[in-house]
């Protein structure tokens, strides 16, 4: 007698995933899967593990680290040493071409194999929808591409996942194995990771004993062990990029801004809907903290752009782990903007700083075309600055940016206040149509590898009252934060903002922008005028504008303060070269008659 056919019919725990995962900036995952009749057993996506993402939460909750958490920073510390000397004779520059795709390859294996140990459980759970006894059903299911993206996770082949190649490690060839393996992976995802993982092991003067150490470094069973739901790939992904950054000194920046500065923009500007850009978008932290706010909620979607290749492929590799989708396109932003039609609702962005401030043809502002778009600010065409292209930048985020959206982005603190001709035309500019909504100071050394202050801008669209936002036309909000941050545990240079300070930041820009400005809080926060910015020549230097708390100083950033100081003492010193001068003529006349 003939089995009955049995119908497919979407389970609840597929629908879950399936509904976790849509939208315009997720990648969904259609799944259906053989009906039972027993009650679904809920089941435990990957992507509900917790990242490094400590902002989000309830307040009070950051302040100082656990002990846990002081634990794991210490041990991702030390595979990150432990990395570093088995570079050989690899220049730093190009040691992270060859890291990163391996943890890569690690960090997919590893949730592939939780995943797979999950579906392993449930087809043996009676109690399961999932169960079946049917060796086809069972590897159906087992190698289902839509039951592992569900949860967040993607079916690697075998030659790809991470057991083949530990136990290759030692073999003459692991290299060619290596190669082989990214390129299965590619062919195998080619519509996410086209162009993302070439073949560089083989051909790579890194030796065979150091890339096997790289393979028994990354095995290490504390991968695989349970962090309090924190996933530990993850932060060792994140934290190796951050120091590949670091260890390239300026150049660095420009593809990693340290995740409390992204955090602080994104509980700031709080994305909730619609569509998200950074032209660039360097290892795309931008797209993941907005994705990591709304909860992966897929209601934003993401656009962006990146001029180097490798940031560019390190951006997408990014997209692929966290489950985003995105439309990033190469190109050099100055010259060639390759979303010239895009509206944003909201631009979040850090460009490099001061770009071409010190080469001899500058950043290419010669280069822009005078009827660029851009350009254009209310009934005015802006100047450039030769040797300064944040300006363009700004510029560049203004005009990408749609009616009711808000920009927040990164800038050196000395754009506040410069008085170059270019500069202060179009501070001035921005200020006189009123898109100035709030200007945040941060303190200094939260960039490892550049001691530049920098500071938060927040240009808007929306101030007059649209959106569910309140009429704040003519009002502009400073913030004075220089004196919020700690130093990392176990750094002595580089700063962070802890959670609860950047809920007091992003908390009065709520309620500055929602209800009605809190009243001053001296050496911190005011709400100021046009009419007093035109007071003191545009400059957007929240110091001049929140005072100085009791007994504190006096609110003058170090920036203004030490050069008109050293320009006061150096007149001080020319009068008194003066004065010497004419004590001394003054003694000369005397007669002495040695009486």
């Amino acid at each position: 007698m003939a089995s009955a056919k049995k119908t497919p019919k979407k389970t609840k725990a597929s629908s879950a995933g399936r509904s976790r995962t849509a939208g315009k900036g997720r990648i969904t995952a259609k799944t259906s899967r053989t009906a039972k009749k027993s009650k679904p057993k809920a089941l435990a996506p990957a992507r509900s593990q917790k990242a490094a993402q400590p902002v989000y939460g309830k307040r009070g909750q950051a302040g100082k680290p656990s002990s846990g958490e002081q634990g794991q920073a210490q041990l991702i510390k030390e595979l990150w040493q432990a990395a570093v000397n088995l570079r050989g004779s690899i220049e730093p520059a190009d040691y992270k071409r060859y890291v990163l795709p391996i943890i890569f390859l690690r960090f997919l294996s590893l949730r592939y194999e939780r995943r797979r140990h999950e579906l392993e459980r449930l087809v043996k759970d009676k109690r399961s929808e999932y169960h079946s006894t049917n060796a086809r059903e069972v590897n159906r299911i087992l190698n289902d591409k839509d039951e592992y993206r569900s949860a967040g996770a993607f079916v690697v082949p075998e030659k790809a996942r991470w057991d083949y190649l530990r136990q290759n490690a030692q073999a003459d060839n692991i290299k060619n194995l290596l190669d082989d393996a990214l390129e299965l992976l590619e062919k195998t995802y080619h519509d996410k990771l086209r162009g993302l993982l070439p073949r560089i092991y083989a051909g790579s003067n890194l030796d065979r004993e150091n890339v096997t150490g790289l393979i028994n470094l990354f095995s290490k069973d504390l991968f695989r062990e349970d962090h309090g739901g924190v996933d530990l790939i993850g932060q060792v992904y994140e934290y190796f990029i951050g120091e590949f950054a670091d260890s390239e000194g300026k150049r660095g920046g420009e593809y990693f801004t340290p995740a409390s500065i992204v955090r602080t923009l994104v509980a700031m500007l709080e994305p909730k809907q619609g569509t998200v850009f950074d032209p660039c978008c360097g290892s795309g932290g931008m797209f993941v903290q907005s994705d990591v706010f709304t909860q992966h909620s897929g209601a934003l979607s993401f656009a962006g752009q990146e001029s180097k290749d490798f940031t560019y492929r390190l951006c997408r590799m990014n997209f692929f782990i966290h489950g985003i989708d995105g439309n990033i396109k190469m190109g050099n932003s100055y010259f060639d903007d390759q979303h010239a039609d895009l509206q944003a609702d909201y631009i979040l962005a850090n460009p490099p700083f001061n770009d071409g401030s010190k080469g001899e043809k500058g950043w290419g502002a010669d280069r822009v075309p005078d009827k660029d778009p851009r350009l254009s600010l209310g009934s005015n065409r802006m100047p450039l600055s030769p040797r300064n292209a944040n300006t363009m930048w700004i510029l560049n985020f203004l005009c990408h940016l749609k009616e009711g959206g808000t920009a927040g982005f990164v800038m050196a603190t000395g754009e506040l206040s410069n008085s170059e001709t270019a500069r202060l035309a179009v501070r001035k500019a921005l200020v006189e149509n009123d898109y100035v909504d709030c200007i945040v100071q941060l303190t200094g050394q939260l960039f490892a590898n550049t001691q530049i202050p920098c500071c938060l801008w927040f240009l808007s669209k929306n101030r007059e009252g649209i959106h569910g936002f309140r009429r704040r036309m003519g009002e502009i909000l400073f913030i004075d934060a220089r004196k919020l941050g700690s130093l990392i545990p176990g750094s002595r240079k580089q700063k962070q903002l802890a959670q609860e300070e950047i809920h007091k930041i992003a908390d009065n820009y709520k309620l500055f922008r929602l209800d009605h400005p809190r009243d001053e809080v001296p050496g911190f926060c005011k709400v100021a005028t046009i009419e007093d910015v035109r007071g003191h020549n545009y400059a957007l230097t929240p110091g001049r504008y929140v005072g100085s708390e009791e007994n504190g100083d006096d609110g003058e950033p170090f920036e203004e303060k030490f050069p008109r100081l050293l320009a006061t003492i150096k007149e001080q010193f020319a009068q008194s070269d003066k004065l010497k001068g004419e004590i001394l003529r003054n003694l000369e006349g005397l007669r002495y008659d040695g009486r």
